[in-house]
C-alpha cells in the first residue's frame, strides 16, 4: 500500500470537515483527537490497518458530532 497516498486521502477527507490529520510522536500505538484544535494525530508506530480502522471511526464520529467535538478539550484513543 502506498502510505503517502493513503495519508493524503485521509487528510483530504478530514480536511473537508476542517480537521487536520498528521503523524507525530504521541505515544506508542495511539491516536490523539483534539476537538478544540480540530486535529487528529497518529503515532508513527501505529500499524496502518489499525490507523485506518481508527480514522474511519473518528471520521464518522466527527461528521455527526462536529458541534459537540469542538467544545471538547482532547481525548486519547489507544489501539
Amino acid at each position: 500500500m502506498n502510505v503517502k497516498g493513503w495519508m493524503k486521502n485521509w487528510q483530504e477527507q478530514f480536511g473537508s470537515l476542517g480537521v487536520e490529520v498528521m503523524v507525530a510522536d504521541v505515544g506508542q500505538s495511539s491516536v490523539l483527537v483534539d476537538g478544540a484544535e480540530k486535529t487528529v494525530i497518529l503515532a508513527p508506530s501505529l500499524k496502518l490497518s489499525a490507523a485506518d480502522r481508527m480514522l474511519r471511526k473518528i471520521y464518522t464520529w466527527w461528521q455527526w458530532q462536529a458541534e459537540k467535538v469542538e467544545g471538547q478539550r482532547c481525548c486519547l484513543v489507544t489501539c
